[in-house]
């Protein structure tokens, strides 16, 4: 016979163990970590993190714990954020803990208690969060731990996947979450575990069940003399080495007698039955009220609902702690032991039982509502028991208060989980309006807005479309014309371009009457945005004024603010520096507003006119900036988060920064669906092409091949334009010179030159590789494609501009056979100044080509040039024609011996640089070598001498020598 100790048994998990202290370790030293255990029911993810949580304590750290409650399909929004705050103020004390915590911690805490309404989005918790713990961590290392991530509601997992893909340097924090394994597939915690970032920023790992020799040593910390090996090997096979289930069998007797004696299903279900058939009937009722109020309750609320005098709930109580059941939790709470039992209990609770003890909690919580487990849950925990109860009106009173309550929180996706329940339940109630507060509409709306935070963009469009065909708003013109504004907003943020331009149009219809209002331009700015990505930048201007009027008229600062942007836009990509200025206003204006999304919005479009007018390093600067700045607030992963994520990154592709470029789109937005990614799909193909991996551009291609691509040149322009640099990648002329025609074709009726060029460039060399085959064809395509660029040139010039032309002059030349290197040479200097090496180096290609049969040697020196900045961008197509080249005029190109690591953390193309200041260039001469302007290598080169700890090129390159470097 063995029995169970009072105290939990911690046993093995040694491993696990060393694991968790590393990590503390680490976070000790400025680097945060976040760690995951994973394991069935009952596996010993709590009892391992209570030990570590002690170790971590005495070795000095803070820790913070709480956990997710389950209460049936309707977790409390942050309840374990929420739970880790309140035992660290117990812990603390109010004093202590506000000065550990820091201004952050105060602001949650005001935050939960409804004490005021600083914050406007859940990100704005999160840093609040992220804050917090970096507060306390400057006084030591923090161990922040959330168990039961299998019950976490949809805020609590946002919040996780925040604080584990943050930034890790600089933060002594050791975060520690546990979850039951195997989650079901499209779970949100299946989600959250799937993603690509998340996983690469945690570490994960599952505890097994118990080896035999751990199973020894459990059922001898239940033994005071020798320990049985039969009954080990037996509570191993029953337990199939679940502690959990091992201590339940021993508990319930299970393991007495002989081996052929126990008869046991193979459900631990049983085994749990067996335990509960010994208690007293009031002991059995106390259970089934805890199982009915969820994993956890209040002491009150348990005293107040059981109905048994004092001295019989104390006996009962003790009972149910005696035997395991129940634990005292925090605050005069109870709860199950484990979940598992609970689970049993409730489902051996007959259902007129269970109606009965629902109804009397939703009472109680209404006549009191302090008797809820967490200060400004009742809502939502009535909610949840009317509805178990099958009491529908109050189901749908408490619904409607409960999602409230949860946005005001800003905890949208548990405020959708509510929404939905009440609109499931309203037309099972008699005058449903009157009960939920609000007409359906409304509702409809509220649901809408909430699914849209929640990043369900069509579950919003499905809503707001309910609610414009709802009788209950009578037809009333302005409320309609704000919900198609509403509409329109959420058909822009699936990716429905088209569509949401010609709803704004109709929300304008139905406007048209009403006095100037907020809404009004709101829908007047989206008119205008649907006009830009049309490419009709004039037209869009025009409205986007028009906009701006109103909203100055209105005295809405905030619209007058997305005014500004959108003009702003128009104004720049109609080359008027106008443009730039009224963006960083409207930067100005979301920021004082804290407007997120206006804010980056508005950094988006910025980094756009930059680009076009050609300034690529300040609009990566300023794009990469509020990228990050997503980031820490964890909206890196929205629709706004995707434009700043492809805006850097396009940018950075003609800056030749491709491995950067491929990292910012793999990061943030190939996760997200092809409609919702089109312009990072297809700047990433771009650098397939020219790298060579035809096979994965294709791929890339394919994925947006049926989806709606809109009208908007800059994506049109370069859609085509790869699709025809693959065809040439292909050797495909025909289909090439085809891709360049259909995309002429769509953007010539747009308002921007420089994407027309672009593609006449492309066109251009499609004809000059042609004509040695056709020449007759190649000069008549030539001849077009230079009326083409002439119309072009009819619109407002900038330096790309300029080089484009003088670029398809030069392959226009190509076309008869009479260019020359000095025609090349100039487009290759161009492009460098202009710090663009990939064309660049492809215009070397093309001087070496001129001088190779006159002058084999002349061309030796552009040859390599061309070479060196190919290779360092990865180009490995046009790197082989070099090759080719090489070996016809006598060129050898055999690469230098490199370190196998690239030494002290330098890039290739720092390592480059460095390499031909250690071979005596000066800047200027590196500059023409790699193709890029003089001011990008004299950055490189300061970053080179920071990373080697050196302040000259005469220090950088001694130091090179004594490290060998380049030996």
């Amino acid at each position: 016979m063995v029995y169970v100790p009072e105290e939990p048994v911690f046993v093995g998990r040694d491993h696990e163990l060393n694991t968790l202290r590393r990590r503390l370790s680490e976070a000790g030293q400025g680097t945060a970590r976040t760690v995951l255990i994973g394991g069935e029911p009952g596996v010993g993810k709590s009892r391992l993190m209570a030990a570590f949580a002690r170790e971590a304590r005495e070795r000095g750290a803070h820790v913070l714990a709480g956990a997710c409650e389950e209460h049936f399909g309707d977790p409390m929004p942050y309840a374990p954020l929420l739970e880790a705050l309140e035992t660290f103020g117990r812990e603390h004390g109010d004093p202590e803990a506000a000065e550990l915590g820091g201004p952050a911690y105060r602001k949650l805490t005001a935050f939960f208690d409804l004490e005021g309404d600083s914050m406007h989005t859940p990100q704005q918790v999160f840093l609040a969060v992220r804050r917090m713990l970096d507060h306390i961590g400057a006084e030591a290392p923090v161990v922040l731990i959330m168990e039961d991530l299998h019950w976490a509601d949809p805020s609590t997992l946002d919040l996780v996947r925040h604080l584990a893909q943050a930034p890790p340097d600089g933060r002594r924090l050791l975060f520690v979450c546990s979850y039951r394994a195997n989650p079901r597939r499209g779970d949100p915690l299946w989600q959250l575990l799937a993603g690509t970032t998340f996983l690469r920023r945690t570490e994960r790992f599952e505890l097994p069940a118990f080896t035999l020799e751990e199973m020894r040593r459990l059922v001898a910390a239940g033994s005071p003399g020798r320990v049985d090996p039969r009954l080990v090997e037996r509570c191993l096979r029953w337990s199939d080495g679940i502690p959990f289930y091992a201590e339940q069998l021993m508990a319930a007797g299970a393991l007495a007698g002989r081996d052929e004696d126990v008869q046991l299903p193979p459900d631990i279900r049983s085994v749990m039955l067996a335990r509960l058939g010994g208690l007293t009937e009031e002991a059995l009722k106390v259970l089934r009220v805890a199982a009915v109020a969820g994993r956890a309750m209040s002491r009150r609320l348990l005293r107040t609902v059981s109905g048994l005098p004092a001295e019989t709930l104390r006996d009962a109580l003790q009972e149910c702690f005696d035997q395991q059941m129940l634990v005292a939790g925090q605050e005069d709470s109870y709860s199950f032991r484990h979940a598992l039992l609970r689970e049993v209990v409730y489902q051996e609770t007959v259902r007129d039982t269970q109606v009965d003890l629902h109804t009397a909690m939703a009472e109680a919580l209404a006549a009191d509502p302090r008797l809820s487990l967490i200060d400004g849950s009742a809502a939502a925990e009535q909610a949840s028991h009317w509805y178990q109860a099958g009491a529908w009106p109050q189901a749908l009173t408490y619904a409607v208060q409960a999602g409230r309550a949860a946005a005001r929180t800003l905890a949208f996706s548990s405020a959708e989980v509510q929404f939905d329940r009440a609109l499931r339940l309203w037309h099972r109630v008699g005058d449903p309006q009157a009960r939920a507060g609000v007409p359906r509409s409304q509702l409809l709306a509220e649901a809408a807005e909430a699914a849209r935070w929640s990043g369900r963009a069509d579950r919003a469009l499905e809503l707001v479309e309910e609610a414009i065909d709802a009788p209950d708003h009578d037809g009333d013109p302005d409320r309609l014309g704000e919900m198609h504004e509403r509409r329109a907003t959420y058909l822009w943020e699936a990716g429905r371009r088209a569509e949401s331009g010609e709803v704004f149009r109709e929300a304008a219809t139905l406007l048209a009457d009403s006095r100037p209002s907020a809404v009004k331009a709101r829908v007047l700015a989206g008119i205008a945005l649907a006009h830009l990505q049309a490419g009709h930048y004039q037209e869009g201007r025009r409205t986007a004024d028009e906009a701006l009027t109103m909203a100055t008229a209105v005295e809405d600062e905030a619209v007058r603010g997305r005014a500004l942007n959108i003009s702003g836009l128009a104004l720049g990509m109609l080359g008027d520096p106008e443009g730039e200025v009224r963006l960083r206003r409207s930067i100005e204006i979301a920021r004082s507003a804290n407007h997120i999304e206006d804010l980056f919005r508005a950094y988006g479009n910025l980094g756009l006119v930059l680009e076009h007018t050609g300034r690529l390093r300040e609009s990566a600067e300023v794009t990469m900036a509020a990228l990050d700045e997503a980031r820490r607030l964890d909206l890196a992963g929205t629709r706004q988060g995707a434009v700043l994520a492809n805006n850097s990154s396009a940018a950075l592709v003609l800056l030749g920064e491709w491995d950067d470029a491929e990292k910012i789109i793999i990061e943030v937005t190939l996760d997200r669906l092809p409609a919702e990614s089109l312009y990072p799909r297809l700047t990433l193909a771009e650098i397939k092409v020219a790298r060579g991996d035809l096979h994965r551009a294709r791929e890339l291609l394919t994925s947006i091949e049926n989806v709606e691509h809109g009208e908007d040149p800059r994506f049109l322009g370069p859609l085509h334009g790869v699709r025809a640099e693959l065809a040439l990648a292909e050797n495909n002329l025909a289909r090439a010179a085809d891709e360049v025609l259909r995309g002429v074709t769509a953007v010539r009726g747009a308002e921007n030159a420089l994407e027309l060029l672009r593609l006449c460039a492309v066109g251009m060399r499609c004809a000059a590789d042609r004509a040695t085959v056709d020449p007759d064809g190649a000069a008549a395509d030539g001849d077009r494609i230079a009326l083409l660029a002439s119309d072009a040139r009819r619109q407002p010039a900038n330096d790309e501009i300029d080089q484009l032309v003088l670029l398809c002059k030069a392959e226009r030349l190509r076309i008869r056979g009479v260019d020359t290197a000095t025609d090349w040479k100039r487009v290759a200097r161009g492009w460098a100044r202009l710090d663009r090496p990939y064309p660049a180096a492809y215009a070397h290609w093309r001087q070496a080509s001129a001088l190779a049969a006159a002058d084999p040697k002349a061309a030796r020196e552009p040859a390599r040039n061309a070479y060196l900045a190919a290779k360092t961008l990865g180009a490995t197509p046009l790197c082989e024609r070099v090759r080719q080249l090489a070996a016809k005029i006598g060129l050898d190109l055999t690469d230098r011996p490199a370190p196998a690591r690239r030494p002290f953390e330098l890039t290739q193309a720092e390592l480059d640089t460095l390499r031909l200041r250690y071979e005596g260039k000066d800047a200027v001469r590196i500059a023409h070598a790699r193709g890029v302007a003089k001011r990008t290598v004299d950055k490189q080169l300061g970053r080179v001498y920071a990373k080697l700890g050196v302040h000259s090129a005469v220090e950088a390159i001694a130091l090179a020598r004594r490290e060998g470097l380049f030996d």
